[in-house]
């Protein structure tokens, strides 16, 4: 088996222009070869704090610490020589990150950086769309924003009851009207009311995100809202709606686009 002085001695410096110079990034040995379980093997026993580089995918290292762990990295320029080299941790090896798997990641990710995206950006959205952005998470802050205990419990209930069980925990700029269509499907026809109380709260709470800079664009963009409640329309389901008829939401709801003071009735002081 190759030491790894061995293998250090392979690397000629520039093989891999992505890559920059380990002095610039305080690397004491460089080592170029084929990451496999025997090459990591020997980076393991080594007693430096070494880096082996792929000799097949630019980029694409195990970097050993003097503690005696290794770490898959890609480290890659978002741009040409002149911008700022960059180094992204793909994980720790040992399950699930074996040389195999890391360097699918590592293809995929290289593929990313061609694309222009920096792996490490798309790392943090991913965690910001995972607790910060979830639904349910997202649909808590909306609620402790509302102003008005009537307007704050229409939205606690509607969104408890009616939303969260469908929509759960996906990402809010995941979100289609598809996803908007299920809540809405989900409720019994006959609850008129609820549906179109359910349908402002939804409205409202993506129309804040958008103000917020959380998503782009809403989801029930062009959608109509559902019909009014009507006494004829009333008649003609035999029954009540459940919850406030629609021209108390508009008494109590907050102005259209936010989360804020309660809309007062015209004449009111």
């Amino acid at each position: 088996m190759l030491s790894f002085l061995q293998l250090r001695g392979n690397f000629r410096h520039g093989d891999c222009p992505v890559i920059a110079g380990n002095a610039v990034l305080g690397d004491p040995f460089m080592a170029r070869g084929k990451i496999t379980k025997r090459s990591i093997d020997v980076l393991i026993a080594s007693s430096e704090n070494d880096i082996l580089w792929d000799d097949s995918i630019r980029g694409f290292g195990a970097k050993r610490t003097k503690s005696g762990a290794v770490s898959y990295v890609l480290q890659f320029r978002m741009g040409g020589r002149e911008s700022k080299t960059r180094r992204y941790t793909i994980g720790s090896h040992g399950s699930p990150w074996s040389p195999s798997t890391a360097r699918a990641e590592a293809e995929r990710l290289f593929i990313l950086v061609a694309q222009g995206t920096d792996p490490g950006e798309a790392e943090r959205q991913r965690r910001r769309e995972a607790v910060d952005l979830a639904f349910d998470n997202y649909a808590d802050r909306f609620v402790d924003s509302c102003v008005g205990k009537g307007w704050k419990r229409l939205a606690e209930q509607g969104l408890r009851l009616h939303v969260k069980p469908v929509l759960g925990s996906k990402p809010l700029p995941r979100l289609v009207r598809s996803d908007i269509i299920a809540v809405m499907d989900r409720m019994p026809r006959e609850q008129i009311g609820n549906i179109r109380n359910v349908f402002a709260v939804m409205r409202r709470l993506f129309r804040w995100a958008v103000g917020r800079g959380d998503i782009d664009r809403s989801p029930m963009e062009g959608m109509e809202t559902p019909p009014a409640v009507t006494p004829r329309l009333m008649a003609a389901q035999k029954g009540r709606p459940v919850g406030p008829p629609f021209d108390v939401l508009q008494r109590s709801a907050p102005p259209e686009g936010g989360a804020g003071d309660p809309v007062r009735p015209a004449g009111s002081r």
